[in-house]
């Protein structure tokens, strides 16, 4: 059922890939998304290369599915590191975002068996990492959490999809059956999930991430430079609003870092900070409502397949 392209390249049963997440993304989520037919992805980002290594190790001993690796590539360095070990751990699928990994580190990982499959936020990235040899291409709107650019899903995919000759798959906003349809409508070969998949049991985050999720509307989210220094969406706290405010007013740099502070502190803090949550989010946490949306990921895109399913099933009868 909804067999593509991706499900044969990457050799799993749904085409449904987990973004990489930093905190979430830990080796047991990562194995129940490729247990339940998907793909996990583990990041590789604020990781050193010995937990990189051990990640996958623990990973592995929680299943013999395809899991992949997401490589941020912040600079040569560490792009080539990264690259290097996914290649001597005979990782079979290797995404890449917030940067370019370059035609040396794609052509490295192509060379050694592993496909490469960049996230990005506009048609011009898109052509440039297929230039550069990427396998697969997902093309990410707006509406996800963390980091993001400022075209959204619904126009986004159909003009990647357009413009290269690669498969392409949509991520942004997407959480449940009704998305996933949407995505593979739009040209998509398969869809990737990020937020949802916080909210199942398997993912370690503090439990206040969680309940900080449900208890969040639509609007509850905005873009910002605050907690990175480039354009994420996060939870709209009053730290992160009085920052964008202050950056709209026009203070210079030097002026914004008293802001900034409020914001990364309260970040640091973590789980003992529950009152600002300043961590990212996408739009969909308007969908999750209470604790009857903390699914295991096998329930969870379970679910997913057989929602899509029955609304494809539903829209043909209408023909």
């Amino acid at each position: 059922m909804f067999h593509t392209v991706l499900c044969d390249m990457l050799e799993i049963r749904y085409p449904i890939l987990m973004g990489a997440m930093q905190g979430a993304g830990k080796p047991r989520l990562v194995a129940a998304v490729s247990e339940a037919g998907g793909l996990g992805v583990l990041p590789t980002f604020g990781e050193t290369e010995a937990d990189l290594l051990r990640q996958i190790e623990e990973t592995r001993a929680l299943t013999a599915k395809p899991f992949g690796v997401n490589i941020t590539p912040v600079g040569r360095a560490f792009t080539e590191k990264r690259a290097a070990i996914c290649i001597e751990q005979n990782i079979p699928v290797v995404t890449t975002g917030l940067g370019d990994p370059g035609p040396d580190a794609v052509g490295a990982m192509r060379g050694h068996g592993i496909k490469v499959i960049p996230v990005v936020p506009t048609v011009r990235h898109a052509l440039r990492v297929e230039a550069e040899g990427a396998d697969a291409i997902v093309a990410s709107g707006t509406e996800g959490g963390g980091h993001v650019g400022l075209i959204a899903t619904l126009p986004l995919v159909p003009q990647v999809v357009d413009a290269v000759k690669v498969p392409v798959v949509a991520a942004g906003g997407i959480g449940d059956g009704r998305g996933f349809l949407a995505a593979l409508a739009l040209g998509a070969v398969g869809a990737q999930l990020g937020t949802r998949l916080i909210c199942t049991p398997e993912a370690q985050d503090p439990g206040w991430y969680k309940d900080a999720i449900l208890a969040t509307s639509e609007e509850g989210t905005t873009i910002t430079k605050a907690l990175t220094g480039k354009t994420t969406r996060a939870f709209a706290t009053p730290e992160v609003r009085a920052y964008e405010e202050a950056r709209l007013r026009g203070l210079s740099a030097e002026d914004l870092k008293p802001f900034e502070r409020a914001v990364r502190q309260g970040r640091k803090k973590g789980e003992d900070y529950e009152g600002t949550r300043q961590a990212v989010v996408g739009q969909i946490c308007g969908m999750l409502k209470d604790q009857g949306d903390i699914k295991p990921v096998a329930d969870l895109i379970g679910e997913i397949i057989q929602d899509a399913a029955a609304r494809a099933r539903h829209i043909a009868a209408l023909l």
